[in-house]
């Protein structure tokens, strides 16, 4: 039986002899150890990755000797844990109590039964009842909370309407990113609305970094500026916001990061995430604090008699630029997010502003516009301005200035932003492969001196989809090596960097991202250390990655009522992320090959027939050697030449298991 590297979950190494061990095993199935055909192990000795030299490799052994169904897994024997080809666990969601389900489903009958399966996901996700049902699948404007419920909020609309009354100038401070971009953007038009006179400023990334910088504040002064509002940076800002004020300039700091022990001098820190803000929802990105800001201000400028037209409403009006800043900033899509986002990606459906539709536009082919359109469609465009050129360019085109020459470049921007990610995510490859000790460590860290430092952070998240291990990415620049850091799910980043701090000039970041600079001669050393600081603390499991699979279904249940009633769970992101399902046993009735990467199946269960579209899985499929599988997919509406019909996305695809 022909079985493909993909197959095995990693290779342990014993003495000179790579061995295999059986980590799961079926009934009356003993624990074996195995050492590697001869001409697996020709390849290397210990710690070899036979992927990094031969990536397409097929091995061929006896079905008693080496397959799925009695080697399904393997551990480590006192050796580095490795991923060959796209190994994935499939976890099965916890069940839910049959009994709340089902008085879930039958609370939601129509006409028609409400689905089961459906049910059970929702109990899932905390939605036990019909009111509950409705409030998540209609999120209502009125849940959104009292923005006077943020701490320092009336301090920032005491300052601000100062401004106002005086008609002082109020310069906007944005970070260089999606959701900076778009916050500035929707300050800049709202307050112009209310009456304002309001310019912005964004930091260069290169010459300034991240955040409030002298020179923004220098700039600020020269403008004769006595008013800033800092968006989606500024909470760690002390020096600057002190520097800020010894030239005579207040500062309003609107962000939603984790603050540190001390907060900066500001007239106003807006932050649900201060330890003392009884806000209710912590999630809020920097655009939707600034939004929380506009709101009070519009609140407090009626009450006050200002004469603003009787329906503006600043949500309703930019709610399209917010739900922007939600889907590329990566935040839950829960609570008030949820209904962010649920009413922007509506308005922009059928009326987008028309920087947004000068960006949708450049998009190609037509879609429904969800939270992944924005975040692969839209976001790569605005940061590719920060990346390469300077993201001023972005916030003027949100805004809806100079739209043709404005969208234009960004989409030039961004053309040039995919060139050099794949090229550098080419040479990181062949860095990997050049390197004879790789496949012995347990993470991915590699300097090259040309890299541009815009695209490391977007080369190294594509490594990690490659050579699933926490990975560092540098480049020289002023001197210096800088890049960024990158980490797999459960591994926290944050610490291992933490342990590496004598070998870094500066670091900063979360648990699963961060940025670094150290100087070139420590180079080795650092390396050294954070693979020994990774290999202390990383898990077995979180060297593999996981797909949580929701529900066990069958292909007849898959109807288009089905597939409507799922979708009406959208808008879809963290925290409430598209459901996976598994049809076990499925025929495979045709097949092909698209562009050598991805699979085109028409899959059959009963009566049941639906073409699926698996990307990046072709490799995978070449080494399956079966017409019957295990499916994990997404099901979903796809419309060709104005017809409509089921289609499903695979996540992974396994031969059938026996009980299948």
């Amino acid at each position: 039986m022909a079985i493909l590297l993909n197959l095995i979950q990693v290779t342990i190494c014993q003495g000179e002899m790579p061995m295999l061990r059986c980590l799961r095993q079926g009934p009356g199935q003993e624990r074996k150890m195995l050492a590697l055909p001869p001409f697996l192990s020709k390849y290397g000795g210990p710690g070899f990755d036979i992927r990094q030299r031969i990536p397409y490799f097929r091995c061929f052994c006896r079905r008693n000797v080496l397959s799925p169904k009695t080697f399904p897994g393997f551990s480590p024997v006192g050796g580095s844990v490795l991923d060959l080809m796209n190994t994935m666990n499939w976890h099965m969601q916890p069940p839910v109590s049959p009994e709340v389900a089902a008085s879930l489903a039958d609370a939601l009958r129509t006409d028609q039964p409400f689905p089961l399966a459906l049910a059970r996901i929702l109990v899932r996700r905390g939605i036990s009842s019909f009111a509950a049902a409705k409030a998540f699948y209609t999120p209502a404007q009125g849940e959104l909370h009292d923005p006077f419920l943020m701490r320092d909020m009336d301090r920032a609309v005491a300052r601000l309407l100062e401004a106002h009354d005086r008609q002082e100038p109020v310069l906007l401070y944005g970070d260089y990113d999606v959701d900076g971009t778009s916050a500035v953007a929707t300050m800049m038009q709202a307050m112009r609305d209310l009456g304002f006179r309001v310019s912005f400023y964004i930091p260069d990334r290169y010459g300034e970094g991240y955040g409030i910088s002298y020179q923004g504040v220098d700039y600020a002064h020269r403008e004769g500026i006595r008013l800033m509002v800092s968006l989606d940076c500024g909470i760690k800002a002390m020096d600057k916001v002190q520097y800020a004020g010894l030239k005579g300039i207040d500062i309003i700091v609107c962000d939603h990061h984790t603050p540190g022990p001390v907060l900066p001098a500001a007239v106003a820190v807006l932050d649900p995430k201060r330890p003392d803000c009884p806000y209710p929802y912590k999630e809020l990105t920097g655009c939707g604090v600034g939004m929380k800001l506009l709101q009070a201000l519009t609140l407090r400028l009626r009450e006050q008699g200002h004469p603003l037209p009787p329906d503006y409403d600043p949500f309703a009006a930019y709610c399209d630029l917010l739900v922007l800043s939600i889907a590329c900033d990566i935040v839950p899509i829960t609570g008030e997010n949820r209904v962010m986002a649920y009413h922007g990606l509506n308005k922009l459906r059928e009326n987008p502003l028309p920087g947004i539709k000068a960006l949708m536009d450049q998009a190609e082919g037509s879609r429904d516009w969800d939270i992944s359109d924005l975040v692969f469609f839209i976001g790569p465009r605005i940061n590719a301005a920060g990346r390469l050129e300077h993201a001023r360019q972005a916030v003027r085109v949100l805004m809806g200035e100079d739209l043709e020459d404005g969208a234009s470049n960004l989409q030039s921007s961004n053309d040039a932003r995919k060139d050099l990610d794949r090229n550098m995510t080419e040479e990181a490859l062949q860095l990997i492969g050049q390197d004879p000790e790789y496949s012995a460590g347990h993470s991915t860290v590699l300097f090259h001196p040309e890299w541009h430092k815009g695209v490391i952070g977007i080369v190294a998240s594509r490594l990690i989809e490659t050579h699933y291990r926490p990975t560092v990415l540098l480049t020289r620049s002023e001197g210096k090596l800088v890049g960024s850091a990158r980490s797999v799910p459960g591994f926290d980043l944050y610490q291992a960097l933490e342990a590496c701090d004598e070998h870094l000039l500066q670091w900063g970041g979360h648990k699963y991202a961060a940025g670094l600079s150290l100087k070139e001669e420590v180079f080795p050393a650092f390396r050294q250390a954070f693979d020994a600081a990774v290999a202390r603390s990383i898990t077995p499991e979180q060297r593999v990655p996981v797909l949580y699979i929701d529900e066990l279904i069958s292909l007849p249940e898959v109807d288009a009522r089905f597939v409507r009633l799922l979708n009406r769970m959208a808008p879809f992101g963290p925290q409430n992320r598209r459901p996976v399902f598994l049809a076990k046993g499925v025929q495979v009735a045709y097949h092909t090959v698209m562009k050598e990467e991805h699979i085109k199946l028409v899959i059959q269960q009963g009566e049941t027939m639906v073409e699926a579209v698996g990307f990046n899985l072709a490799r995978k499929w070449d080494s399956l050697q079966t017409d019957r599988l295990d499916v994990a997919f997404q099901p979903m509406f796809n419309t060709w030449n104005q017809k409509t019909r089921i289609n499903l996305r695979i996540k992974d695809i396994r031969p059938a298991h026996e009980d299948s």
